[in-house]
């Protein structure tokens, strides 16, 4: 079972989307900024990490930086979202070959497909590295 970090200072999406994930048999932690979600990941090591960009302290880039530079956090790939359009060269700063972007709202099947890619994406990094 894949275990899913989702952050996301917004309470009914946060709820909504752990609850659609956990319905498709998914693990899933819940933390509501970009800190006590870097604080989480370095604790539980999930195997997925789906973050907002827009959040009050913490921000999708903050975390990103954080979770980067964080020899246990390093390698978990990122999801971010946002309901908010980000210029293009802000998304390719944030989002590498092993991170993806979600726009929202989402829909259930989006959501799926943004964690299904990153882990393939994973899985095969995994291996490269073993």
């Amino acid at each position: 079972m894949k275990k899913i970090l989702i952050i996301e200072d917004n309470t009914a999406i946060r709820e909504n989307t752990a609850e659609l994930l956990e319905l498709n048999r998914f693990s899933v932690l819940t933390a509501e900024n970009g800190q006590a979600g870097f604080e989480l990941a370095k604790i539980s090591v999930p195997d997925i990490i789906l973050c907002d960009m827009m959040m009050p302290d913490t921000d999708g880039r903050q975390f990103l930086k954080l979770v980067k530079e964080d020899v246990i956090t390093a390698n978990i790939p990122l999801v971010f979202f946002s309901a908010g359009s980000l210029a293009p060269e802000i998304q390719e700063q944030l989002v590498t070959g092993k991170d993806g972007y979600l726009k929202k709202p989402f829909t259930e099947e989006g959501l799926l497909d943004a964690v299904k890619k990153a882990s393939i994406i994973h899985h095969v990094n995994s291996i490269a590295h073993s």
